[in-house]
């Protein structure tokens, strides 16, 4: 079966545990880490490349803007120019990247001086060890923050966000799209780029890919919950401006919400709100909860879009379950209790 040909049916997918043979390690320039620029430098020193040190590769569809943007208010962080570098991006299909170290300075150009340089990348993590081991190696050093959100709930956002996008056709329903992800998945042609925007399914077994980054990077990988920054952004946020070793009382201003962050011509990060506001103002990070229907801005409607249905929901859930008591066993492990309630109660 092609992978143009949609298919017709595909069993319930199983977790896969040899992921990393799935895609190819490719060879890029690297800079000796003596070279790197690290610390807390006294100035900005032009000649060095000026890689990220700090790295968010996912997930997609579960509020990495709006996250990127919150930490970004710290001045002791620089964000680049451009909202999503994806230099490596190639990787998860397959093929080889060409990357050099300054390939990076042009992202990177409004550095002064701060002690981290992020970089957002949501689809990294879904290219699991060659991917992780290929950044290792570049970014000697670097700190990863992955951001997980309910597979479930992140699915239908993909689903419906890309309808809205108009990447699906408009008559797909959300079963159709369900089991051609399924079909694909099953014969391993939803790697393909061509098929990409069917692969938000497979991309919501965490539990596949992110063992080999915990592998590489150790304690320097910080997993962080969507709907625990939902709940409590102030708390979500200083907990990781600790870990980065950032005061946060440094920290102005909250954004304005921006659900279609996306579209805007700056690259996506929100505007500040007068500096009076706190983060507990606004939703974080304005997601869709269960069925509820994508909120648009003036660019789309969302009456036009499907909501939902139970028995779908149920059918997703029951998909995950599997692998997200895996997850749920991997957290409890290295030492995390806090767990959101759909990795702690497969019928929430």
């Amino acid at each position: 079966m092609s992978a143009t040909t949609p298919p017709t049916s595909a069993s319930v997918p199983q977790v896969r545990r040899a992921a990393e043979a799935e895609l190819t390690v490719s060879t890029v320039r690297r800079i000796p880490p003596a070279r790197q620029q690290a610390g807390r430098p006294s100035g900005p020193v032009r000649d060095l490349a000026l890689l990220p040190n700090l790295l968010l590769p996912g997930v997609s569809h579960a509020g990495a803007a709006m996250l990127t943007a919150d930490l970004g208010r710290h001045p002791q962080l620089c964000l680049p120019d451009s909202r999503r570098p994806g230099l490596f991006a190639e990787l998860r299909y397959g093929r080889p990247v060409d990357v050099r170290p300054h390939d990076y300075d042009r992202h990177f150009a409004r550095w002064a001086g701060q002690r981290y340089r992020m970089e957002t990348s949501p689809d990294y993590l879904d290219g699991g060890l060659p991917m992780a081991r290929t950044l290792a190696d570049v970014l000697p050093g670097v700190r990863i923050v992955v951001l997980l959100r309910d597979p479930a709930h992140r699915l239908w956002t993909g689903y419906t966000d890309q309808l809205a996008r108009r990447r699906l056709p408009r008559a797909i329903t959300f079963d159709t799209f369900v089991e051609r992800c399924l079909a694909l998945r099953a014969n391993g042609a939803d790697r393909f780029e061509g098929n990409r925007h069917f692969r938000t399914l497979s991309s919501g077994f965490y539990v596949e890919t992110l063992p080999h980054w915990f592998d590489v990077f150790g304690d320097r990988l910080r997993v962080v919950f969507t709907e625990d920054l939902q709940e409590e952004p102030a708390a979500g946020v200083r907990s990781l401006l600790d870990w980065l070793d950032l005061e946060p009382g440094d920290v102005p201003a909250v954004p304005v919400p921006d659900e279609r962050a996306d579209d805007r011509p700056d690259g996506g990060y929100p505007a500040p709100e007068p500096a009076a506001a706190g983060f507990n103002r606004r939703f974080w990070p304005g997601l869709p909860r269960g069925g509820a229907a994508w909120r648009l801005s003036a660019a789309g409607s969302a009456a036009r879009l499907p909501r939902q249905s139970e028995r779908a929901r149920a059918r997703i859930r029951s998909l995950y379950a599997g692998a997200n008591a895996e997850l749920a066993a991997l957290m409890r492990d290295r030492g995390l209790t806090a767990l959101p309630t759909w990795l702690t109660d497969p019928d929430a």
